[in-house]
């Protein structure tokens, strides 16, 4: 009954209804739909032409049906080498573009000191790390969202709240949805995810903060490109070199 994409009744609810984000999937646990926010121009981002994601490895021949029905074209892998050959993607036999864009753990192994007791700060070092150095995987990505013919599309990486996180936050601002509404909007992880990690974090309750998401480590990253690069819209422009002004025509409405 959550069929997003069939469901009359679902065109006459709220469209910031974040329950109804959550596509129904027996083999993914964080695959939402970002359409339907507002915007601060007063429009709405489309639905059924992004959708954010954790790993897809486990989907099941209901679940390609379902993003048949989109039909979903493009999909954008953010994970590592090593993450794609332990879980390769099950895709929809209406993908044309299946688009590695990988951000490897290893390109942080610099990041100073992984502190144990206090892993919200390494994640939030995490988030500054990928906004400073991972710039030109972000404006291929862009690169890809500026061709309508893309779409629809789906990017994940295997939680679907970091990697993918930064990207939902970025592609939301760039269409003008207001920050607070895309800080809601990155904390519906937490409550999917956590079933996931739960064999994780109940022997090791420590691990928490890597198996979740925290506001903090979202407002970090925008902290880090108001102060380092002059704000999101220059950010967008002259770092990831997005025409937001395209974006906003193509998928708002």
């Amino acid at each position: 009954t959550l069929f997003l994409f069939t469901n009359k009744r679902q065109i006459n609810r709220k469209k910031e209804d974040t329950h109804y984000r959550l596509l129904p999937m027996a083999g993914a646990y964080n695959m939402r739909d970002l359409g339907g926010y507002r915007t601060i121009y007063g429009k709405h981002v489309k639905w059924k032409t992004f959708l954010r994601s954790d790993d897809m490895n486990k989907l099941t021949s209901t679940d390609l049906d379902y993003l048949t029905l989109l039909p979903l074209r493009t999909v954008v892998d953010f994970r590592g080498e090593a993450e794609k050959r332990a879980a390769a993607d099950h895709l929809p036999q209406t993908v044309s573009k299946h688009i590695p864009l990988p951000i490897e753990a290893g390109n942080m192994s610099d990041i100073a000191h992984f502190d144990k007791n206090n892993l919200s700060a390494v994640m939030e070092e995490v988030y500054a790390f990928i906004v400073r150095h991972m710039q030109d995987t972000y404006k291929e990505f862009f690169r890809i969202l500026t061709e309508k013919a893309n779409t629809p599309l789906l990017f994940h990486c295997s939680a679907g709240k970091d990697r993918t996180g930064i990207a939902a936050a970025l592609l939301l601002s760039a269409l003008g949805v207001e920050r607070d509404t895309i800080i809601e909007d990155y904390m519906l992880s937490a409550q999917h995810i956590q079933a996931k990690y739960d064999f994780i974090t109940k022997d090791h309750p420590e691990l928490k903060p890597l198996t979740t998401v925290r506001k903090e480590y979202l407002e970090t990253a925008f902290r880090v490109i108001d102060k380092e690069f002059g704000g999101i819209e220059s950010y967008l422009i002259n770092n990831l070199e997005a025409d937001i002004e395209k974006l906003r025509n193509l998928y708002t409405e």
